[in-house]
């Protein structure tokens, strides 16, 4: 697909079509924010689709919830829209069985980022219902703050003299907006750090100040990333953003100071 279909009047595949895929460089976001220059970053993108669907061989459909790990690394980030054209453009196609697609997908995601991406399919029979469980780390939600910028202010972010040792703070206030639609996008934050403490208060001032920002999901946690590193110094830090679900896709970015593999990314919490 040559233009970005965010934003646009898109008709949906009738049959499989990996050209609908479209790819956004993460150079362009990264540029603005000297993120190489500054600091060394890990991370990985974790994507899920609730409307995953197929035929099986005698045209029976199958259902299933899928999970794409993307590598911060990778060359470009999937825009979402178009992911979600790509997905369905299965729905019609018939496949011997659940590894095949999984092995399609995971062929396809790998090209237009890139950059090798892990997929795992759960067909919904195997799932077992998960309940969410107490979340690890202390809210910050409770202080009484200002909207005091209308724009990300990393100044905003200070340290106390308390050391602080593996410490796990979280909030559920944050938003921002997608730079294409200008919708809000809404997510759960934890921020897990060792070093001189951060004020809670001003953490949560600097996280409700991208309320009016326009950025994708991995500009935004690139930027918090980069703005507490550069601010506050810690000798560790993790930053996991849970976005809430739209059209049956929900994207979780972890940025770290320290390799994140897929056996380490959060528990959906109950807005997902």
């Amino acid at each position: 697909m040559t233009d970005n279909p965010l934003g646009s009047q898109t008709e949906h595949p009738k049959q499989y079509q990996p050209e609908v895929l479209y790819p956004i460089p993460r150079w362009a976001s990264r540029s603005l924010l000297d993120i190489d220059k500054n600091i060394r970053m890990f991370g990985l993108d974790h994507w899920q689709a609730y409307e995953l669907s197929w035929l099986s061989s005698s045209g029976k459909p199958q259902v299933a919830i899928g999970e794409f790990y993307f590598n911060s690394e990778s060359e470009n980030i999937v825009e979402s829209k178009s992911l979600k054209l790509y997905l369905n453009s299965l729905n019609q196609e018939r496949y011997k069985s659940t590894e095949t697609v999984r092995s399609l997908v995971e062929k396809d995601l790998s090209s237009i980022s890139r950059s090798e991406v892990k997929v795992v399919i759960h067909p919904l029979n195997k799932i077992e219902d998960e309940v969410c469980g107490a979340r690890a780390g202390k809210c910050i939600d409770h202080f009484d703050v200002e909207l005091i910028a209308q724009q990300p202010d990393s100044q905003l972010l200070n340290i106390t003299d308390v050391d602080a040792d593996d410490e796990v703070l979280y909030s559920d206030l944050f938003r921002s907006n997608c730079p294409v639609t200008g919708q809000p996008d809404w997510a759960s934050i934890e921020i897990r750090y060792t070093g001189k403490k951060i004020s809670e208060s001003s953490l949560l001032e600097y996280l409700i100040s991208f309320r009016e920002h326009l950025g994708y999901h991995e500009e935004c946690a690139e930027r918090i990333f980069r703005d507490i590193m550069l601010k506050c110094a810690p000798s560790e830090l993790r930053v996991g953003m849970n976005f809430l679900r739209r059209g049956g896709l929900d994207i979780n970015v972890y940025r770290s100071t320290a390799p994140v593999t897929s056996d380490s990314v959060n528990s959906r919490l109950i807005r997902q």
